[in-house]
């Protein structure tokens, strides 16, 4: 089955809803986690949920676990290993909001300005804020703006696209909440405005190298990448057979989903975000705040897709869902990502610093192991099941 841009963001925000629930955890000795975390993701690879997975678990900034299973490339029968390097898709969005959130503490970027400031092409629409697009807020539609055009254009080239759309908007900017990658495109090319610079030499240099992120990048489909995994989608057929995933230029996804990693650097990223490393404590509290809509609410009050109710009370903040599904209402901060024959998933329970990053090389699909990581790492804080 082909999958463009928009089914993508929908699978992403449907799994979104899904993983936001909160769950009763299950009973594991802590001398048993890594074995019990070990079998959930051999059993995944087993059953035919991707052909090869990543693993990483981190508690107060230092490695517990590390574990692969499976293969990287089925043509070579290649092995996964835990330094091998996935696309991230929407995991890309936390680094993007957290490049805004830098650039802002750095006097080169107003959040609460109209983004037309910025990029000139959206000067005659309705107006809409930085903060809002890193919300998801601002309203802008989800279209396959930008999909079809020719080679490798720049982040703002797609910007341009989505503001000349038939329809821009879902709904008037700053009155609803609704996750649209489109959100993020625009945010990239804004970045890359105010910077002069390309998306990917912004990460690099304010990001990747300084947390010394080596195997983490704005990805770009001719680079030569020593480790990278295959990605592949499932076609026809009962069970479903497996192919390679379509060749999609990957800098389309631009701050909304372009780049690649490995499942210890996100854990790294996770550690130095939460420790201070990336922005001041103002900044960090800015990013880990929910979102709001323009009359004060908080944005979970007015979602703009009916099937997003699913979310409950989960709120979202810089390219973060914000998850309270806690027993005693503490933070969890999580995000999935898919990008064309790639899944992954990064949660942090923030006041125990325990963090759970899993790639896989597989389209979404109902055999991931993300909810049974996530109940097995975070049993001993998740809230029982209603």
């Amino acid at each position: 089955m082909a999958l463009t841009r928009r089914s993508l963001l929908q699978a992403g925000a449907a799994t979104i809803g899904v993983a936001a629930l909160g769950q009763a955890g299950v009973a594991v000795a802590s001398n048993g986690l890594a074995d019990t975390l070990r079998r959930i993701i051999d059993d995944a690879v087993v059953q035919g949920a991707a052909p090869g997975i990543q693993l990483a678990v981190w508690r107060d900034g230092a490695p517990v676990l590390a574990h692969a299973a499976g293969k990287s490339n089925l043509e070579t029968g290649t092995d996964v290993r835990v330094d091998s390097i996935f696309r991230i898709g929407s995991l890309t969005k936390q680094f993007a909001a957290a490049l805004a959130a830098v650039l802002a503490e750095a006097g080169k970027l107003d959040l609460d300005a109209p983004a037309s400031r910025y990029l000139p092409a959206f000067a005659a629409l309705p107006a809409f804020s930085v903060r809002e697009l890193i919300h998801h807020t601002a309203g802008l539609h989800a279209d396959e703006a930008g999909e079809g055009l020719p080679g490798q254009v720049s982040q703002q080239r797609l910007a341009e696209a989505i503001a000349g759309q038939a329809t821009p908007f879902d709904f008037p900017p700053g009155t609803a909440w609704q996750y649209s990658n489109a959100n993020y495109v625009v945010l990239g090319a804004i970045i890359e405005a105010v910077t002069g610079q390309p998306l990917a030499e912004v990460g690099r240099t304010r990001l990747f190298e300084p947390l010394g992120m080596s195997r983490t990048a704005f990805d770009h489909n001719e680079d030569i990448v020593p480790g990278r995994v295959a990605g592949y989608a499932f076609g026809d057929g009962d069970p479903p057979r497996l192919q390679n995933g379509p060749c999609v230029d990957v800098v389309q996804g631009g701050g909304a989903g372009a780049m690649r990693g490995t499942a210890e650097d996100l854990c790294r990223w996770h550690a130095a975000l939460l420790d201070g490393k990336v922005v001041e404590a103002d900044g960090l509290r800015a990013m880990l705040a929910p979102a709001k809509l323009r009359d004060g609410r908080l944005a979970s009050a007015h979602r703009a897709r009916p099937e997003d109710a699913a979310m409950g009370a989960t709120e979202y903040g810089f390219g973060l869902l914000l998850d309270r599904a806690t027993r005693d209402g503490s933070l969890i901060v999580q995000h999935n990502g898919f990008f064309y024959g790639f899944s992954a998933y990064l949660a942090t329970h923030v006041p125990s610093r325990l963090t759970v990053a899993c790639l896989c090389n597989a389209d979404p699909n109902p055999g991931l192991p993300f909810r049974a990581l996530r109940r097995a790492v975070f049993a001993d804080v998740l809230a029982p099941a209603r």
